[in-house]
């Protein structure tokens, strides 16, 4: 039952993933905007998941569907490396340099960003109790 969730989260992850791509899209942008959005939006969501998500969710099989399955097709690390190396091939370094820097520290920051907001509704819920 666990790689049917996996199969159903990835699915719809990858969905959404797609029609966020295409409502951000910028053709003439040399920035690659949208996958650095989708990729800050779902570390966020996934960083909020762990502390929130856990007190949420008891069913561990829905757990993996939404994080393995939704978020990890929702967010990619292949398109993030291929528009980087894209723009190193374009000669556009500084461009890619920046895309790497953001992306990286913005990720990690997301990450952490929605762990706090998870960490501070659950003690606002504890708290309710």
């Amino acid at each position: 039952m666990k790689y049917v969730s996996i199969a159903v989260g990835g699915m719809l992850g990858a969905v959404l993933r797609f029609w966020v791509g295409i409502a951000l899209y910028q053709p003439h942008a040399p920035f690659p905007f949208p996958t650095l959005v989708i990729n800050l939006i779902g570390s966020f969501i996934l960083g909020w998941f762990v502390v929130q998500g856990s007190q949420l969710i008891r069913n561990r099989t829905l757990v993996l569907g939404v994080q393995t399955g939704f978020l990890g097709s929702f967010t990619t690390f292949s398109a993030f490396s291929i528009e980087l190396i894209l723009l190193m091939d374009q000669g556009l370094y500084a461009i890619a340099i920046q895309y790497f820097l953001i992306s990286t520290i913005m990720g990690i920051g997301a990450v952490l960003l929605g762990m706090k907001c998870g960490s501070v509704l659950l003690g606002k819920e504890g708290a309710e109790q």
